[in-house]
């Protein structure tokens, strides 16, 4: 009846060092960060959402996912749209999406989920961040954008480190 139990003493911790192994596909650690005011760029060259997360992996071996919902995205121009790309150490990493927030013939918000999955192969620090820019077209770019009031909107980051 003992044998599947594990006895810790007191004052010690439950992690890799007394024996404890996760189960692939488990989840670690989560980090998140959310952002609710209406944010604008009209920039075509990569520039911060605000939107910058730091994980320290257990294990060399892990996955990060990196997760991010953009809500309420809009480009004030026709034949226009956002380009969201992911950043890893404060370099460009990969692209995410080059055609969010289209307008053609009209302006209309919509909602974006971006995900990518990583192998950092490290147990430093590693910072993940989502920069954003006018892909192409004119006009402003935005996120949380519902008009009716700021801070209604809320769109979200996540790194997850999952074990391998």
């Amino acid at each position: 009846a003992n044998a599947n139990k594990v006895i810790i003493p007191s004052g010690h911790t439950l992690d890799a060092s007394s024996g404890l192994t996760t189960p692939s596909g488990h989840i670690i650690q989560v980090l998140t960060q959310e952002i609710t005011a209406i944010t604008t760029t009209n920039s075509t060259s990569d520039v911060a959402t605000g939107f910058t997360l730091t994980i320290t992996p257990k294990s060399t071996s892990s996955k990060i996912k990196v997760t991010a919902g953009m809500n309420g995205l809009q480009v004030n121009a026709v034949q226009s749209a956002i380009a969201f790309h992911l950043y890893k150490n404060g370099s460009f990493h990969k692209y995410l999406h080059a055609v969010i927030g289209y307008a053609d013939p009209v302006q209309y918000n919509s909602d974006a989920t971006l995900m990518y999955i990583d192998s950092p192969s490290t147990t430093s620090a590693v910072t993940y961040a989502i920069y954003w820019k006018r892909g192409y077209g004119s006009g402003t770019c935005y996120f949380n954008n519902y008009t009716t009031s700021n801070n209604t909107t809320r769109s979200w980051f996540t790194v997850e480190e999952i074990a391998q």
